[in-house]
């Protein structure tokens, strides 16, 4: 023997209707009026119950008598908006004044019908009354998950966009094997230099993506150049000073990454003047090429290199000081150093790097920790 299964609903919940009149005769002919199963009806004999009711048990529509004695009718539709502004509430009256009207409306309050009312009158404006109240309900629970849905979007495509990134900078760096860790290391160092610097959150996370990509031009460097043991001729060194226009270009084309576009195609600039790709000089040379400067050639002291070995910190330090005023902005080269005894500490503004190891240097310590 078969079953016919039919899809279940849960029922309506029933609209609660909350009547309020210190006359009986009133609140009796308006529950008769408005008995219907679509409601659930209680009753008050004044605003200080209906209060009481409505903190209680709350209502999705208020009919209130305007003159009661001790709390009034827009007393009580001023204390339930104040509690519930989606509650309908509509005024009944048989000696408001055009003052009391104004107020009432101003209050928002749904209806202003006078006695003796017309209770089919009475069944529309509640109606109207509860198909307002629901609009409203709606368009909120609408609208705050939209936003969620948008939140949540624009997490994930910060997602997508980090990791993009980070592969980007990995597959960089990859092409100079014996740098391992260096973008991450650079990174850190210039966030936490322009931390130092009181930069904002968003020339932080522009600053943060220039780090990663600083090298990115490199990739149109020819493998014999870049990886070469020795030092370069002229035409070679001619051709790697190419790799800031290279990288500046690429992120061009991204609006993603052109905000940090500065900081690639000036990491190789010097405050003298005597860099490249430009020649700029002094504060010509955006703030953040000017931090990525520092980063970088800090970096590459305390790192072993094919023809040279790694170099302590306290030498690198010695040498930015040194380099300060012609070769770096001295005042990025004090932040560096400030930023420095503190432990390069990552800022919460930006992406956190995935580490493959402390990349924290302390003075004195002579070796990575």
């Amino acid at each position: 023997m078969s079953t016919l299964m039919f899809p279940f609903s849960a029922p309506k919940p029933r609209a609660r209707v909350l009547i309020v009149d210190d006359e009986p005769n009133i609140r009796m002919v308006l529950l008769r009026a408005l008995a219907d199963p679509a409601y659930e009806l209680a009753e008050a004999a004044s605003a200080e119950a209906a209060l009481e009711i409505f903190v209680r048990d709350g209502a999705d529509v208020i009919l209130s008598d305007l003159q009661m004695p001790w709390m009034s009718g827009l007393d009580l539709l001023r204390r339930a908006k104040e509690i519930d502004d989606t509650v309908g509430f509509i005024m009944l009256t048989g000696a408001g004044t055009m003052q009391d009207t104004i107020e009432a409306l101003r209050l928002s309050a749904d209806e202003y019908l006078l006695k003796p009312f017309n209770l089919d009158e009475v069944s529309l404006s509640v109606e109207k009354a509860l198909r307002h109240r629901r609009l409203v309900v709606e368009n909120r629970y609408y609208q705050s998950h939209l936003e969620a849905r948008v939140a949540e979007q624009a997490e994930q495509l910060e997602t997508m966009f980090v990791g993009a990134l980070l592969s980007l900078a990995n597959a960089i760096e990859a092409r100079d094997g014996y740098t391992g860790g260096h973008v991450e290391r650079v990174t850190r160092y210039a966030v936490a230099t322009g931390t130092e610097l009181d930069l904002s959150a968003e020339e932080l996370r522009n600053l943060w993506v220039g780090a990663l990509l600083h090298d990115a031009g490199k990739i149109g460097v020819p493998d014999e150049i870049l990886k070469k043991p020795g030092k370069l001729t002229a035409e070679e060194y001619e051709e790697m000073k190419r790799h800031p226009e290279i990288g500046a270009a690429i992120m061009e084309r991204s609006s993603f990454l052109r905000p940090a576009l500065r900081g690639v195609l000036h990491h190789q600039e010097k405050w003298d003047g005597t860099g490249y790709p430009t020649g700029l000089r002094g504060e010509a040379i955006s703030l953040e090429g000017r931090i990525l400067s520092v980063a970088d050639t800090f970096d590459a002291i305390i790192s072993a290199r094919p023809y040279r070995g790694m170099r302590s910190p306290e030498e690198a330090v010695a040498e930015l000081r040194r380099c300060a005023g012609t070769q770096f902005d001295p005042a990025v080269v004090a932040a560096f150093i400030r930023a420095m005894g503190k432990g390069f500490p990552l800022d919460p503004s930006v992406p956190t790097l995935p580490s493959r190891g402390t990349a924290v240097w302390e003075l004195g310590s002579g070796n990575a920790a």
